[in-house]
């Protein structure tokens, strides 16, 4: 069966497979490229803790709101937000469950 172009439907499928095929093979070497070769992703600095003054930071609970009971406490005796040594009886204005 041909077409006025002279085009078979056979030519038709191989060459839409091929397209399709290179299409893919391209996407997929495109997929893994993170910039020029040599080069890393750039990081992201951890950003910067707050100071205990600016958080009105206390070594003493408020009622029952303690560094303890605080989402950002890590134990022993650090914050995920408020820099320097941090009391597990402490409290700040970023308390947080």
């Amino acid at each position: 069966m041909r077409t006025l172009e002279g085009t078979t439907r056979r030519r038709l499928l191989k060459t839409g497979a091929g397209v399709v095929g290179g299409a893919l093979v391209v996407s997929a070497a495109r997929a893994g490229d993170n910039g020029p070769a040599g080069t890393k992703p750039t990081e992201q600095p951890a950003p910067a803790k707050l100071a205990p003054e600016a958080v009105q930071y206390q070594p003493t609970p408020k009622e029952w709101h303690k560094c303890l009971y605080c989402t950002y406490f890590q134990a022993p005796n650090a914050c995920a937000i408020v820099s320097g040594t941090i009391s597990p009886q402490g409290w700040c204005t970023h308390f947080a469950l």
